[in-house]
């Protein structure tokens, strides 16, 4: 959610916007002289609503949630209701054109309103409360997870550091093996009932050339009898998979065969197998600043995600380990 975020078009206009009144609402002392302590009332989940949350759990999954995955629920609807109260302090709901969009709709919901300016219906909709809305709540949220993660005095990314991302997440980047070879072709067509028989005698006599020798006495074969560096995926795509299976299990140097592929058969001679290894990180590196963004947008969030929650007295009813009191004080 956070990547597609990241991207999205609007987010520049909306994360400067949301850092003015962050500075002034949500970091403490940013804002000189006498404005009173932004408010923040105690987050309470009831008992009954941790009850609602083992409900819906049981009802989607048909088991009741263990201890562990009814923890990770609660505090999953702590973390959402704190952005949400956080989202609504600094205003992030105002001027955002989805918001606006949304009230406007349902106003005319509920009732006709020909020729309404729509500033008039977003003010009305607001002091009849229809901004409290699940969609609105989930829009503000995240919001606010994008305005945590973002970091705008992050130094510039240097080469160590996306060089130790490709290494940390080289299952995602890693080339597979491939192969090279050069192959002797016999088709049936031109071989029928002697093919095997003709194999056999070839191979005896290519063992005494090179394969640029060899190559020579190859029927003729549409993609070619030298095949490079082909990934074992593209040599099944073309031969099959147990011609490539074959192919990879050859010993480098010297002549084998013959193997049998749905167009006949081949001698083959491998030159050279790699192991699986790195690309070089400028040959990715969009993919690898990519990721050390999202890595640290992440990390920005939890300790942002932190921070709130020291700025809110939280109870949870019948789970005190998941209870604290506030440590942050609520400056403006």
């Amino acid at each position: 959610m956070i990547r597609r975020w990241l991207r999205h078009p609007l987010l520049h206009f909306m994360v400067i916007g949301a850092a003015l009144f962050a500075l002034r609402a949500f970091w403490p002392g940013a804002e000189p002289g006498g404005r009173p302590p932004a408010q923040r009332e105690s987050l309470v989940v009831t008992a009954a609503r941790v009850e609602t949350l083992r409900a819906d759990f049981t009802r989607r999954w048909g088991k009741p949630p263990t201890a562990q995955e009814l923890s990770a629920l609660i505090v999953q609807t702590l973390d959402e209701e704190l952005l949400y109260r956080e989202a609504r302090l600094l205003a992030l709901d105002y001027e955002d054109p989805s918001v606006r969009r949304r009230l406007i709709e349902k106003m005319r919901a509920v009732g006709s309103h020909p020729g309404r300016d729509p500033d008039e219906l977003v003010r009305e909709a607001r002091a009849l409360g229809l901004d409290d809305d699940a969609v609105i709540r989930r829009l503000l949220v995240e919001k606010m997870r994008i305005l945590l993660a973002q970091d705008p005095q992050a130094p510039a990314f240097t080469e160590e550091q996306l060089r130790d991302y490709l290494q940390r997440h080289r299952e995602r980047f890693e080339l597979p093996p491939a192969v090279t070879f050069t192959q002797v072709f016999l088709s049936e067509d031109r071989h029928g009932t002697h093919l095997k028989r003709d194999a056999q005698t070839l191979l005896r006599r290519v063992r005494a050339l090179s394969p640029l020798e060899a190559a020579k006495l190859s029927d003729p074969f549409l993609l070619g009898l030298r095949i490079q560096a082909w990934t074992g995926n593209r040599v099944t795509a073309r031969f099959g998979k147990p011609f490539a299976e074959q192919v990879f299990a050859l010993k480098p140097g010297a002549w084998s065969g013959p193997i049998e592929s749905p167009y006949g058969l081949h001698l083959v001679w491998v030159e050279d197998i790699s192991a699986p290894r790195l690309p070089e990180p400028a040959s990715i590196q969009q993919q690898l600043v990519e990721g050390v963004q999202a890595e640290q947008a992440e990390a920005q969030l939890a300790r942002g995600m932190e921070r709130l929650r020291g700025l809110y007295d939280i109870q949870v009813e019948g789970h005190g380990e998941l209870s604290r009191p506030r440590t942050l004080a609520a400056q403006p």
